[in-house]
């Protein structure tokens, strides 16, 4: 078993951290936080558009009833 993995030099198995790595994994880390961002901004703007939207709804069902509540409707007796 142990001829199979014999090929294998663990001392080249390093990863060298280079500039261009270090400066690639700090561009996606700041790119990962923006959207991040975004979309907690993104959430909360659809929160408070839909609060408005309810808000709106409800105004307009009062202004209906307090209208109907002024005229009543005649109801016809046969």
């Amino acid at each position: 078993m142990n001829f199979l993995f014999s090929y294998v030099k663990y001392s080249e198995a390093s990863f060298p951290m280079t500039g261009q790595y270090t400066a690639l994994l700090l561009l996606t880390s700041v790119i990962w936080v923006l959207l991040w961002f975004g979309y907690r901004q993104n959430k909360i703007n659809d929160e408070i558009k839909k609060k408005e939207k309810e808000d709106r709804i409800n105004a307009k069902v009062k202004r209906r009833k307090k209208l109907e509540s002024l005229y009543p409707s005649r109801k016809k007796t046969v």
